[in-house]
């Protein structure tokens, strides 16, 4: 994502500067600031630098880790740094896009052409572990997979923990889109209310199953824990139909037990290819669990599972 010469604000004074930390020397936004102490516990516990597998084997019950750092950044993509209540803009994959400095860190935001607020939803991405925000965007060319989803949505990324024992960054889903949308100055929309998370971004999604416009969750190979509650957020009484879809590589044998657990679930060796999408039960069921035929990493890297899985959400097309 390339620094647009025009649509920035004002850089505010250098000392905010310092609230936004750096992965890299070339001066991108690390997680953003934290938000307040949260007692998330930490996903699974990390593997060697070395490795890039499990994004988590639980940490001893009641434990309060310290952030783990010891696994290097997957990513060296740097972006420029940006400060507190500072905005940039521009155009890509043929829609509109800001990036917001906020006190929690960056957020993007990725709106397409045709889009309408009274028919569009929201979709809110997480990204996983070793990266930012700036980086998930750039490196898995996310206004591109959102583009080819087909959706009217006010596509949503902001920062999330990026390492064992980190805060949650934002633990209020409400507050989240409504801080966009005031930055931004567009209407909420109306339409259902997505989130899609890549594996250490399901600790952030369990902190917002108590929201009440939360419609479907795309869990990109993140099912290291929490299957009771999503199992009580599937079951609960609500006024929308929820829906969950479990993608899985190194979460497998977690998400294939779920989905046993589960009436009414349906299974898939792989998932299709856009063309062809979900078809038949797998576009209604209230649990779809899919084997991956990618790795961890290439589920959210190669652009070939999350715009089949937002295609098959109750989202409105765009016109």
């Amino acid at each position: 994502m390339r620094r647009p010469a025009q649509g920035r604000g004002a850089p505010l004074a250098a000392p905010l500067l310092a609230l936004l930390l750096a992965a890299c020397a070339a001066g991108w936004p690390g997680h953003g600031a934290p938000a307040a102490s949260q007692a998330d516990a930490a996903p699974p516990a990390v593997q060697p630098a070395a490795s890039r597998q499990g994004q988590g084997q639980t940490q001893a019950p009641g434990a309060t880790p310290a952030p783990d750092r010891t696994q290097l950044p997957w990513s060296r993509t740097p972006v420029p740094l940006l400060a507190i209540g500072e905005v940039e803009t521009g155009q890509a994959s043929g829609g509109a896009w800001w990036r917001l400095g906020t006190p929690r860190g960056v957020v993007v935001a990725w709106r397409p052409a045709g889009y309408h607020p009274r028919e569009a939803g929201v979709v809110v991405y997480l990204h996983g572990y070793f990266t930012t925000v700036d980086q998930a965007v750039a490196d898995h060319r996310l206004f591109e997979q959102f583009q080819r989803s087909g959706k009217s949505a006010l596509f949503i990324a902001p920062e999330a923990p990026a390492w064992n024992g980190e805060d949650s960054v934002w633990p209020d889903l409400a507050a989240l889109v409504g801080e966009v949308c005031r930055r931004t100055g567009l209407t909420p929309p109306r339409g259902p209310l997505v989130v899609a998370a890549h594996s250490g971004g399901f600790r952030t999604t369990l902190l917002w199953l108590g929201d009440e416009r939360l419609e479907e969750i795309l869990l990109l190979d993140g099912l290291y824990r929490g299957e009771e509650q999503l199992r009580g957020w599937l079951e609960a009484p609500s006024q929308v139909a929820r829906r969950l879809v479990l993608v899985s590589d190194e979460t497998r044998d977690r998400a294939e037990s779920l989905a046993a657990a589960t009436p009414g679930a349906v299974s898939l060796p792989r998932v299709p290819p856009l063309r062809q999408g979900l078809e038949g039960a797998a576009r209604s069921a209230r649990l779809v669990a899919i084997r991956s035929q990618h790795p961890h990493m290439a589920i959210v890297e190669r652009g070939e599972v999350l715009p089949v899985l937002l295609r098959a959400t109750r989202l409105a097309p765009v016109r």
